[in-house]
């Protein structure tokens, strides 16, 4: 179908260009080459992952067994960025592999740990001024949003225990805390009491 097509193609190039940007990804695809995965991400049509030296098909469809397969869904993509974990993922049942795993921790290793200079590819095409002009402005806003996040949290937080009393504040959760474990060493007390107390009547 002409959109399978447009979509494998997308995919396909989108993945090349990635790994030309990488330097150290052609080392970690040597793992992969000869091989095939199926990802079959939940919401969407399963993609076959054919590897050979240097490059990566993308297929819609694929006439023999793939070497090892990937189900998960949209919202687990993020979790291939950590490929150590994906034994415990596998048991919180966030995703599910078929064949070898130790494939799909390569194919997520190649994919999850790509280390790319973006100021130095962007350089490629506005010289290397603008590029450091234009990440260092884009570093000082990320900065600047996660600061004003971070100040805005503070402010709700306030406004929630202090204002409007929605919430207890720390001093009262330390309070309440307090509270609850000195009932409880008056109920364990009470409790040795009255053990004591049917001894004696026993």
């Amino acid at each position: 179908m002409p959109m399978d097509a447009l979509i494998t193609a997308i995919v396909e190039t989108t993945c090349n260009q990635l790994l030309t940007c990488d330097s150290s990804a052609a080392e970690r695809q040597k793992k992969l080459v000869g091989k095939t995965l199926r990802l079959h991400v939940r919401e969407l049509k399963p993609l076959w992952f054919v590897f050979s030296s240097g490059r990566v098909d993308v297929l819609a469809a694929f006439e023999g067994e793939a070497d090892a397969a990937l189900s998960l869904s949209l919202s687990a993509l993020g979790l291939l960025r950590e490929p150590s974990a994906l034994t415990r993922y596998i048991r919180e049942e966030r995703l599910d592999i078929e064949g070898d795993p130790q494939l799909v921790q390569a194919f997520a290793s190649l994919f999850g740990e790509l280390a790319i200079d973006w100021e130095e590819q962007l350089s490629r095409y506005t010289g290397d001024v603008l590029a450091h002009s234009l990440f260092a402005a884009g570093r000082r806003i990320h900065s600047l949003v996660g600061r004003e996040l971070c100040r805005s949290r503070q402010q709700l937080a306030e406004y929630l225990t202090e204002e409007i009393r929605l919430a207890p504040g720390p001093l009262e959760v330390a309070s309440f805390n307090d509270d609850v474990a000195e009932l409880a060493e008056q109920l364990k007390a009470t409790e040795l009491r009255l053990a004591r107390l049917e001894q004696r009547m026993g």
